[in-house]
């Protein structure tokens, strides 16, 4: 992103008023030139800032089946995720750019009709980059935002569930606006306490309004064509943190001494190997192979430091994944494909100066599509959830931002039927090893 720069206006300034002021010497002197102060921002909105959402999404469906009838579908359910941005400011008003993950769980069945079979349509998740634009008040902050969101959603024959179906992703426009709201809820405490103080904040809440519009996608499966769109209406809450909200201190002093403690939040990326296993006691049999592939996402969390040293944390992210292959399952041929992750985990970690090494352990949420290759038959929202254990180093290369490397294992604690060829005993789990490398922004 680029930085709007305000020299030139600046510049142009300074050359009207030394002009005026040649003209002014000719002129006879009455009363002394007032004097230009610049006013004084109430607040100051500059900078980066994180935080996670969670609201509420309604969405209309409209399908129409080749050939067939048509149907609008209206539906709501819940929605979380992350965000990050960057804003900049000139006098009161506020500009930026801003990005997000949000996984649905938004979802309609129509039982059918006269031209159209009985079908799902679930939205999976929706990736947003937008721009935001809004002036500030003092403590607080009323804007509007546009820009594209990215939408995967899947539709399949509802009867018998989930046994033919097809995931799409398309790309449509986001609008909307909302307003944010500087708050220190250490404020309000009847005690002063470090611990709690740094727990809570000083924080950025936010209540926003978006509109999306998702174009046409077309879903193909066992023998049927289905043309469907989707536009939603949602109403979210976020939990902010920024830089600048907290009294200024030394983050490396002149020992090199770094201070660890506090909210941070960035952005990753890397890979992950997930090994799915499947067993079906009605075919006698027990299935496994390899999938790989990239992932990218963001995460946030908070530090404590105690004895100076010693960091006791936790963590969470949302991610975006293209994790897949090819193998066995117990009724034949099928492809696998994890697309979401999100994790939260507790951290501990030993801080040497610039290098802080970690453990982390936590649960792992994730969300895959399975298709058998010889029928068709799909499941396009299968949910894994996992435990995962891991450690990696953060390296402070600034008072502000680190660097990260990491790795996860992750074992899935639950069974998942997979129901692929109405198979209704294939049970699956997953185990992994996932590598990520990021930056992050410190915001104390």
């Amino acid at each position: 992103m680029t930085k709007f720069k305000t020299g030139g206006i600046a510049a142009a300034l300074g050359l009207f008023s030394c002009t005026a002021l040649v003209q002014a010497a000719d002129l006879p002197l009455r009363t002394a030139p007032p004097v230009y102060t610049a006013p004084i921002l109430v607040n100051n909105w500059d900078g980066f800032y994180a935080g996670s959402t969670f609201g509420f999404g309604f969405t209309d469906f409209h399908t129409r089946q080749a050939g067939g009838g048509s149907r609008n579908l209206n539906t709501s359910g819940l929605t979380s995720g992350a965000l990050v941005g960057y804003n900049f400011q000139y006098g009161h008003v506020v500009f930026g750019a801003e990005g997000g993950i949000d996984l649905n769980d938004i979802q309609k069945t129509d039982r059918g009709g006269t031209g159209l079979n009985p079908t799902t349509i679930q939205s999976l998740y929706d990736i947003r980059l937008r721009g935001r634009l809004g002036y500030e008040f003092g403590w607080f902050m009323p804007f509007v935002a546009g820009g594209a969101v990215i939408n995967e959603t899947s539709q399949s024959q509802a009867v018998p569930v989930n046994d033919f179906g097809r995931n799409q992703q398309n790309v449509g426009y986001t609008i909307g606006g909302g307003i944010d709201v500087k708050v220190n809820p250490a404020r309000f405490l009847p005690f002063n306490n470090s611990f709690i103080n740094g727990f809570l904040g000083p924080l950025v809440l936010r209540v926003e309004y978006l509109h999306d519009e998702v174009p046409v996608s077309t879903f193909g499966y066992n023998g049927q064509s289905y043309r469907t769109k989707s536009d939603s209406n949602v109403v979210r809450a976020a939990i902010i943190s920024r830089f600048g909200d907290n009294p200024p201190r030394t983050d490396i002093d002149s020992m090199g001494t770094v201070n660890w403690a506090g909210a941070y939040g960035g952005v990753f990326g890397g890979g992950g190997f997930l090994t799915p296993r499947t067993k079906s006691a009605a075919n006698a049999s027990s299935t496994k192979f390899s999938t790989s592939g990239a992932l990218g996402g963001l995460y946030a969390g908070t530090n404590f430091m105690v004895y100076n040293r010693l960091m006791l944390g936790f963590e969470g992210s949302t991610a975006y994944s293209e994790i897949k292959g090819n193998g066995a399952e117990p009724t034949g041929p099928a492809s696998f494909r994890n697309y979401v992750m999100a994790d939260l985990r507790g951290r501990v970690g030993y801080a040497f100066g610039r290098v802080l090494p970690f453990a982390a352990a936590g649960i792992l949420y994730g969300r895959s599509e399975q298709i058998d290759q010889a029928t068709g038959s799909q499941r396009g929202h299968l949910n894994s959830e996992a435990f995962t254990i891991g450690g990696g180093i953060d390296y402070r290369i600034s008072e502000r931002v680190s660097l990260r490397g990491e790795y996860l294992y992750a074992n899935s604690f639950t069974k998942k039927l997979v129901n692929l060829n109405n198979c209704m005993d294939c049970k699956q789990q997953l185990d992994g090893n996932i590598f990520r490398v990021g930056a992050a922004y410190h915001f104390e």
